[in-house]
Protein backbone atom coordinates (compact mmCIF):
# COMPACT_ATOMS: atom_id res chain seq x y z
CA UNK A 1 0.00 0.00 0.00
CA UNK A 2 1.37 3.47 -1.31
CA UNK A 3 1.70 6.36 1.46
CA UNK A 4 -0.84 8.34 -0.47
CA UNK A 5 -3.24 5.39 -0.29
CA UNK A 6 -2.73 4.88 3.66
CA UNK A 7 -2.86 8.62 3.58
CA UNK A 8 -6.54 8.65 1.26
CA UNK A 9 -7.91 5.77 4.13
CA UNK A 10 -7.01 7.18 7.29
CA UNK A 11 -8.34 10.68 6.00
CA UNK A 12 -5.22 12.28 5.28
CA UNK A 13 -5.48 15.07 2.66
CA UNK A 14 -2.75 15.54 0.51
CA UNK A 15 0.51 14.39 3.01
CA UNK A 16 2.90 15.68 0.96
CA UNK A 17 1.80 19.38 1.00
CA UNK A 18 2.51 19.43 4.81
CA UNK A 19 5.27 18.61 7.22
CA UNK A 20 4.66 15.30 8.79
CA UNK A 21 5.63 14.23 12.51
CA UNK A 22 5.53 10.85 13.84
CA UNK A 23 5.60 9.81 17.30
CA UNK A 24 7.26 7.21 18.29
CA UNK A 25 6.64 5.15 21.67
CA UNK A 26 8.30 2.07 23.28
CA UNK A 27 11.80 4.06 24.05
CA UNK A 28 13.98 6.36 25.84
CA UNK A 29 16.33 8.65 23.59
CA UNK A 30 18.91 9.94 25.10
CA UNK A 31 20.11 12.73 22.51
CA UNK A 32 17.36 15.26 23.23
CA UNK A 33 17.59 15.76 19.55
CA UNK A 34 19.63 14.25 16.40
CA UNK A 35 19.49 15.14 12.80
CA UNK A 36 18.96 12.43 10.39
CA UNK A 37 19.94 13.41 7.04
CA UNK A 38 17.78 15.79 4.75
CA UNK A 39 16.00 17.75 7.04
CA UNK A 40 15.37 14.59 9.21
CA UNK A 41 14.88 14.89 12.99
CA UNK A 42 14.31 12.65 15.45
CA UNK A 43 13.85 14.78 19.43
CA UNK A 44 12.29 13.76 22.48
CA UNK A 45 8.81 14.94 22.94
CA UNK A 46 5.89 14.03 24.93
CA UNK A 47 2.38 13.22 24.04
CA UNK A 48 -0.17 10.82 25.94
CA UNK A 49 -2.16 8.79 23.32
CA UNK A 50 -5.69 7.53 25.06
CA UNK A 51 -8.42 5.37 23.41
CA UNK A 52 -11.73 4.34 26.02
CA UNK A 53 -14.27 1.69 25.41
CA UNK A 54 -17.60 3.84 26.14
CA UNK A 55 -21.39 2.48 25.72
CA UNK A 56 -24.63 3.90 25.23
CA UNK A 57 -27.38 2.37 25.81
CA UNK A 58 -30.68 4.23 23.49
CA UNK A 59 -30.23 4.51 19.83
CA UNK A 60 -29.38 7.48 17.88
CA UNK A 61 -31.52 9.25 15.94
CA UNK A 62 -30.66 9.31 11.73
CA UNK A 63 -27.61 12.08 11.47
CA UNK A 64 -27.19 12.52 15.52
CA UNK A 65 -24.72 10.87 18.42
CA UNK A 66 -26.46 8.20 20.69
CA UNK A 67 -28.06 10.15 23.64
CA UNK A 68 -26.49 9.87 27.30
CA UNK A 69 -25.66 8.61 29.74
CA UNK A 70 -22.46 7.44 28.07
CA UNK A 71 -20.62 5.00 30.42
CA UNK A 72 -17.19 3.76 30.17
CA UNK A 73 -15.87 0.11 30.94
CA UNK A 74 -13.70 -0.92 32.81
CA UNK A 75 -10.34 -2.14 31.98
CA UNK A 76 -11.07 -1.49 28.08
CA UNK A 77 -9.48 1.03 25.45
CA UNK A 78 -5.19 1.63 25.55
CA UNK A 79 -2.71 4.21 26.76
CA UNK A 80 0.29 5.21 24.87
CA UNK A 81 2.85 7.23 25.76
CA UNK A 82 4.72 8.85 23.00
CA UNK A 83 8.36 9.85 24.19
CA UNK A 84 9.94 10.68 20.49
CA UNK A 85 9.10 12.52 17.21
CA UNK A 86 10.08 11.82 13.89
CA UNK A 87 9.81 14.97 12.22
CA UNK A 88 10.01 14.50 7.84
CA UNK A 89 9.42 17.75 6.40
CA UNK A 90 7.74 18.09 2.89
CA UNK A 91 10.45 19.31 1.25
CA UNK A 92 12.11 16.00 2.30
CA UNK A 93 12.09 13.97 -1.26
CA UNK A 94 12.86 10.16 -1.12
CA UNK A 95 12.91 8.57 -4.95
CA UNK A 96 11.63 5.32 -3.23
CA UNK A 97 9.22 6.14 -0.61
CA UNK A 98 6.30 8.97 -0.20
CA UNK A 99 7.09 10.98 3.13
CA UNK A 100 4.78 8.86 5.16
CA UNK A 101 6.01 5.53 4.03
CA UNK A 102 9.50 7.32 5.03
CA UNK A 103 8.35 7.44 8.43
CA UNK A 104 7.43 3.56 8.62
CA UNK A 105 10.45 2.99 6.64
CA UNK A 106 12.95 5.07 9.89
CA UNK A 107 11.16 3.39 12.40
CA UNK A 108 11.28 -0.10 10.96
CA UNK A 109 15.34 0.30 10.79
CA UNK A 110 15.28 1.86 14.53
CA UNK A 111 13.56 -1.63 15.15
CA UNK A 112 15.90 -3.65 13.34
CA UNK A 113 18.96 -2.06 14.67
CA UNK A 114 18.04 -0.84 18.48
CA UNK A 115 14.63 -2.50 20.15
CA UNK A 116 11.71 -4.13 17.92
CA UNK A 117 10.01 -2.31 21.22
CA UNK A 118 9.58 0.84 19.00
CA UNK A 119 6.43 2.03 17.23
CA UNK A 120 4.85 4.65 15.76
CA UNK A 121 1.41 5.36 16.87
CA UNK A 122 0.25 8.12 15.61
CA UNK A 123 1.21 10.72 13.03
CA UNK A 124 0.58 14.60 13.85
CA UNK A 125 0.86 17.64 10.95
CA UNK A 126 2.78 19.42 13.77
CA UNK A 127 5.05 19.44 16.36
CA UNK A 128 3.65 17.64 19.46
CA UNK A 129 5.53 20.07 21.57
CA UNK A 130 3.32 22.92 20.20
CA UNK A 131 -0.02 21.85 19.66
CA UNK A 132 -1.07 22.13 23.43
CA UNK A 133 -0.82 25.76 22.52
CA UNK A 134 -2.12 26.27 19.22
CA UNK A 135 -5.47 27.73 18.28
CA UNK A 136 -5.81 25.64 15.20
CA UNK A 137 -6.66 21.81 15.01
CA UNK A 138 -3.78 19.98 14.01
CA UNK A 139 -3.85 16.86 11.78
CA UNK A 140 -3.82 13.65 13.86
CA UNK A 141 -3.99 10.19 12.89
CA UNK A 142 -3.39 6.56 14.20
CA UNK A 143 -0.89 4.81 12.42
CA UNK A 144 0.89 1.86 14.38
CA UNK A 145 -2.15 0.77 17.06
CA UNK A 146 -2.43 -2.99 16.83
CA UNK A 147 -1.64 -3.95 20.80
CA UNK A 148 2.01 -4.32 21.64
CA UNK A 149 4.37 -6.08 19.50
CA UNK A 150 6.25 -9.37 20.13
CA UNK A 151 9.32 -8.60 21.40
CA UNK A 152 12.74 -10.12 20.51
CA UNK A 153 14.41 -8.34 24.43
CA UNK A 154 13.01 -7.93 27.41
CA UNK A 155 13.84 -4.20 28.03
CA UNK A 156 11.12 -1.92 28.39
CA UNK A 157 11.47 1.28 27.04
CA UNK A 158 14.57 0.35 25.63
CA UNK A 159 17.90 3.43 25.41
CA UNK A 160 18.33 4.53 21.90
CA UNK A 161 21.56 6.52 21.64
CA UNK A 162 24.31 7.89 18.66
CA UNK A 163 25.66 4.89 18.05
CA UNK A 164 21.91 3.44 16.73
CA UNK A 165 21.44 7.03 15.67
CA UNK A 166 24.35 7.34 13.50
CA UNK A 167 23.93 4.20 11.69
CA UNK A 168 20.58 4.88 10.82
CA UNK A 169 21.59 7.94 9.28
CA UNK A 170 24.30 6.61 7.59
CA UNK A 171 21.81 4.36 5.78
CA UNK A 172 18.35 5.17 5.43
CA UNK A 173 18.24 6.76 2.02
CA UNK A 174 20.86 4.41 0.39
CA UNK A 175 19.27 1.36 1.81
CA UNK A 176 15.50 2.32 0.14
CA UNK A 177 16.38 1.49 -3.19
CA UNK A 178 16.93 -1.94 -1.67
CA UNK A 179 12.86 -1.68 -1.43
CA UNK A 180 13.04 -2.03 -5.34
CA UNK A 181 13.75 -5.15 -5.28
CA UNK A 182 10.92 -7.56 -4.42
CA UNK A 183 12.71 -10.53 -2.48
CA UNK A 184 14.25 -7.99 -0.13
CA UNK A 185 11.22 -6.26 -0.08
CA UNK A 186 9.01 -8.69 0.62
CA UNK A 187 10.61 -10.31 3.35
CA UNK A 188 11.88 -7.46 5.31
CA UNK A 189 7.90 -6.18 5.12
CA UNK A 190 7.52 -9.85 6.55
CA UNK A 191 10.58 -9.94 9.12
CA UNK A 192 9.08 -6.06 10.39
CA UNK A 193 6.13 -7.27 10.81
CA UNK A 194 6.07 -10.60 12.35
CA UNK A 195 6.38 -8.60 16.00
CA UNK A 196 2.26 -7.86 15.22
CA UNK A 197 1.30 -11.36 15.20
CA UNK A 198 -0.46 -13.64 18.08
CA UNK A 199 1.71 -15.68 18.78
CA UNK A 200 5.40 -16.30 18.58
CA UNK A 201 4.82 -19.42 16.64
CA UNK A 202 2.82 -17.47 13.75
CA UNK A 203 5.90 -14.70 13.90
CA UNK A 204 8.26 -17.63 13.62
CA UNK A 205 6.74 -18.61 10.72
CA UNK A 206 6.38 -15.15 9.13
CA UNK A 207 10.42 -15.04 9.67
CA UNK A 208 11.14 -18.09 7.95
CA UNK A 209 8.76 -16.95 5.07
CA UNK A 210 11.13 -14.01 5.00
CA UNK A 211 14.30 -16.08 4.90
CA UNK A 212 12.70 -18.60 2.55
CA UNK A 213 12.19 -15.99 0.18
CA UNK A 214 15.44 -14.51 0.16
CA UNK A 215 17.32 -17.46 0.25
CA UNK A 216 15.91 -20.48 -1.36
CA UNK A 217 17.27 -21.89 -4.51
CA UNK A 218 14.05 -24.35 -4.85
CA UNK A 219 11.34 -25.39 -3.06
CA UNK A 220 13.58 -28.98 -2.75
CA UNK A 221 15.74 -30.08 0.14
CA UNK A 222 14.64 -25.98 1.63
CA UNK A 223 16.36 -26.93 5.52
CA UNK A 224 19.47 -28.05 3.90
CA UNK A 225 19.11 -25.30 1.66
CA UNK A 226 18.11 -22.27 3.39
CA UNK A 227 20.19 -23.42 6.28
CA UNK A 228 23.54 -23.61 3.96
CA UNK A 229 23.28 -20.58 1.54
CA UNK A 230 22.67 -18.72 5.14
CA UNK A 231 25.48 -19.94 6.97
CA UNK A 232 27.63 -19.41 3.63
CA UNK A 233 26.43 -15.67 3.51
CA UNK A 234 27.44 -14.79 7.13
CA UNK A 235 30.50 -17.02 7.61
CA UNK A 236 33.42 -17.39 5.77
CA UNK A 237 34.69 -20.79 5.25
CA UNK A 238 35.25 -23.09 7.92
CA UNK A 239 34.24 -24.21 11.68
CA UNK A 240 32.31 -21.35 12.43
CA UNK A 241 29.99 -21.48 9.31
CA UNK A 242 29.70 -25.39 10.20
CA UNK A 243 28.60 -24.40 13.70
CA UNK A 244 25.87 -21.88 12.40
CA UNK A 245 24.86 -24.40 9.74
CA UNK A 246 23.93 -26.84 12.25
CA UNK A 247 22.09 -23.80 14.33
CA UNK A 248 20.09 -22.69 11.85
CA UNK A 249 18.96 -26.19 10.72
CA UNK A 250 17.66 -26.11 14.21
CA UNK A 251 16.31 -23.46 14.34
CA UNK A 252 14.52 -24.72 11.01
CA UNK A 253 13.25 -27.66 12.79
CA UNK A 254 11.51 -25.35 15.37
CA UNK A 255 9.29 -23.47 12.30
CA UNK A 256 8.14 -26.99 10.89
CA UNK A 257 7.21 -28.00 14.24
CA UNK A 258 4.99 -24.77 14.58
CA UNK A 259 3.95 -25.38 11.00
CA UNK A 260 2.75 -28.26 12.25
CA UNK A 261 1.30 -27.19 15.69
CA UNK A 262 3.87 -29.46 17.66
CA UNK A 263 6.24 -29.10 20.23
CA UNK A 264 5.74 -26.71 23.49
CA UNK A 265 6.40 -23.29 22.93
CA UNK A 266 8.21 -20.21 24.84
CA UNK A 267 9.38 -17.08 23.05
CA UNK A 268 12.63 -18.07 22.59
CA UNK A 269 12.16 -19.46 19.10
CA UNK A 270 11.06 -16.54 17.30
CA UNK A 271 13.32 -14.38 19.52
CA UNK A 272 16.78 -16.51 18.13
CA UNK A 273 15.28 -16.65 14.28
CA UNK A 274 14.48 -13.30 14.53
CA UNK A 275 18.45 -12.17 15.75
CA UNK A 276 19.27 -14.46 12.93
CA UNK A 277 17.26 -12.15 10.07
CA UNK A 278 18.22 -9.06 11.85
CA UNK A 279 22.13 -10.17 11.46
CA UNK A 280 21.16 -10.90 7.33
CA UNK A 281 19.18 -7.87 6.95
CA UNK A 282 21.82 -5.49 7.91
CA UNK A 283 24.00 -7.02 6.30
CA UNK A 284 22.55 -6.40 2.96
CA UNK A 285 21.56 -2.71 3.61
CA UNK A 286 25.28 -2.42 5.05
CA UNK A 287 26.40 -3.62 1.29
CA UNK A 288 23.57 -2.06 -0.18
CA UNK A 289 22.84 -5.55 -2.04
CA UNK A 290 21.33 -8.67 -2.49
CA UNK A 291 22.67 -11.78 -3.00
CA UNK A 292 21.45 -13.50 -6.34
CA UNK A 293 20.65 -17.34 -6.31
CA UNK A 294 23.96 -17.57 -8.55
CA UNK A 295 26.19 -15.65 -6.21
CA UNK A 296 24.68 -17.50 -3.19
CA UNK A 297 25.74 -21.02 -5.05
CA UNK A 298 29.24 -19.48 -5.72
CA UNK A 299 29.41 -18.92 -2.23
CA UNK A 300 28.04 -21.86 -1.03
CA UNK A 301 30.55 -24.26 -3.51
CA UNK A 302 33.05 -21.79 -3.63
Amino acid sequence: MTGKQVAKRRGIQGPESFDLYGGLSGLTLEPDRFELGHGVVISVTYAHLMSHFVMAFAPASPGKHHPGPWKPTAGGGLEIDVTAELFVPRTCNCPHLDNLNLIWWIVALLRLRAATSIYVPVVSSHSYRTIASMEEQPILTTMEVRGLPLRAEEQVNPRVGTPELEWIKSHWAPASALLSDDDFSTAFHAIDFSKWHATPQLGLLALWGALERLFSPSTQELRFRVSANIASYLENRGENRQALFKRIAKLYDLRSAAAHGSGEWGITPYQETYALARRIIQRMIETGHVPTRDEQEATLFG
